[in-house]
């Protein structure tokens, strides 16, 4: 199976700026399964436009279907617009947003309904690794954060320390996550059956080592994925 290059382009990119990137990206052939995440309003129009391109979402409503509420996408528009995936939970939506474990549980719930694949993301801060709790941290974010019927499913570990600093955790340290979630007794089985990803700082010069970790199926490109250069570097 393919490594799955997440690009998480955030908040960032006017329409042409993300549609020109967009072009060259679905023009090219990678090794990797590669999946996009531009902005919420450029999906439906770049889902049409670069079929070779599987897109992503940044976030879905925590309210299903349809209906009265002003301001909201759900995961059911979301998928009549071409969308096949999700992240869910990203550490930005928890700590600015205040996206909490009960929210991002409706939230994949709604896509797995909606036939959207969610990208799960959990991961523990600073003070929670320094603390040395950390895995109790990640075990009550997965077991309250996915759905017990759930299937098909990915997580994501990216600690919030390592995003956006340009710090890495270390093989080592990334071995022992994904080992504890694929094998922990208390963690639940939906999670052992997921696909593992993780995020936080992966660029050019990291990501082959990340990839090459045993249970690691893929990763999730934040800033360096803004970067033409580097994300050439990585899909090349």
């Amino acid at each position: 199976m393919k490594p799955i290059i997440i690009a998480n382009w955030k908040m960032n990119l006017s329409l042409k700026e993300a549609f020109l990137k967009a072009d060259l990206l679905d023009k090219r052939n990678s090794w990797a399964q590669f999946i996009l995440a531009p902005s919420a309003p450029y999906l439906a129009y770049f889902a049409k436009n670069f079929l070779k391109t599987t897109f992503c979402a940044q976030d879905v409503s925590s309210i299903s279907g349809y209906g009265a509420y002003t301001g909201e996408v759900s995961a059911d528009i979301l998928k009549s617009c071409g969308v096949n995936y999700a992240i869910i939970g990203h550490s930005e939506k928890r700590t600015v947003m205040k996206d909490n474990n009960k929210t991002v549980r409706k939230k994949v719930g709604n896509c797995i309904k909606a036939g959207i694949k969610p990208i799960i993301c959990v991961g523990e801060s600073l003070e929670s690794r320094k603390n040395n709790n950390y895995k109790e941290f990640i075990l009550e974010q997965i077991n309250e954060s996915i759905p017990e019927n759930a299937k098909n499913v990915i997580i994501a570990y990216e600690p919030i320390w390592a995003i956006g600093t340009g710090i890495s955790p270390t093989k080592e340290e990334l071995t022992e996550i994904f080992n504890f979630i694929k094998n922990d007794s208390s963690i639940s089985q939906v999670a052992k059956n997921a696909q593992l990803v993780y995020g936080g700082s992966v660029n050019s010069r990291n990501y082959k080592e990340i990839l090459a970790i045993e249970g690691i199926s893929g990763v999730l490109i934040g800033s360096a994925s803004l970067d033409d250069d580097e994300l050439n570097l990585i899909l090349s």
